[in-house]
């Protein structure tokens, strides 16, 4: 018995096909809200374990392949082992839009308590409706429409100022032709090129117990367990010259996106 042709089905009308398009985009977003509540659960549930233990977050951005692309060299990570908490803010209702607060000890390089990035809705997008529906508009939103803040950093000396130590070469055609610069510049940048923000924030941060754990990823063997002794610069000499010498591969050229 012949095999029937499947070839000359016939097709959808273009109306029901937009139809079901539209539906499936407001199941994606329905997702996001979920997704949203269920991390934001998540964070206030392990932030008073976690509290203290300044290695977990750092070790949890270090174990994603993304970041730590970007977190290659040893001043940064020395820094960074300063990060007490990342803080999520954004709103279940209208997860779109949100913030990412690093909060830090008091450390050697800058005096802030806090770096954060926000990002906001353009002008002219409407915010979710109070009715909780799901608006063609918020259906078919994408995450690189969303505007960037700049956090100024207030570094401690110009020698512990990592941005200046670590330039980032210019971009151009959405490639970045030299070096990524220091991790530092996603805060003091206008743009987020590299999508780090959104990487954190769609996948470190409800996963960071994966991450932390090195389980997020099949190539577990890959990741780096960093000395916390050796990056810890509360007893040593804070006037002490930063090596820049990255210790692992060549940070990516090419923009990332989520």
């Amino acid at each position: 018995m012949a095999l029937q042709d499947f070839d000359d089905l016939p097709e959808l009308p273009e109306d029901v096909l937009t139809s079901l398009e539209q539906k499936n985009a407001e199941k994606k977003y329905r997702y996001l809200r979920y997704n949203c509540k269920e991390t934001l659960a998540f964070l206030e549930d392990i932030r008073g374990l976690v509290k203290g233990h300044r290695g977990f977050w750092l070790q949890a951005l270090l174990n994603q392949d993304v970041i730590r692309a970007y977190l290659s060299s040893t001043p940064d990570k020395q820094a960074l082992s300063y990060l007490t908490d990342i803080e999520l803010k954004q709103d279940p209702s209208d997860p779109r839009p949100f913030e990412l607060v690093f909060h830090f000890d008091e450390n050697p390089f800058f005096s802030n308590s806090t770096l954060s990035k926000k990002y906001s809705l353009p002008k002219g997008v409407e915010p979710a409706p109070a009715d909780g529906s799901v608006t063609e508009q918020m259906a078919s939103f994408s995450a690189d429409e969303l505007e960037v803040s700049v956090q100024k950093i207030d570094w401690k000396s110009d020698d512990k100022n990592l941005c200046k130590l670590q330039p980032r070469a210019q971009a151009e055609d959405d490639q970045i032709e030299g070096d990524f610069g220091s991790f530092f510049w996603y805060f003091e940048s206008p743009t987020d090129d590299f999508g780090i923000g959104l990487t954190i924030q769609d996948e470190v941060l409800p996963d960071a117990v994966e991450y932390y754990t090195g389980q997020a990823n099949e190539d577990e063997g890959e990741f780096e367990d960093y000395d916390e002794d050796e990056l810890d610069e509360e007893d040593g000499d804070d006037d002490e010259e930063i090596d820049l010498e990255d210790e692992e591969d060549e940070p990516q050229k090419k923009r990332q996106r989520k």
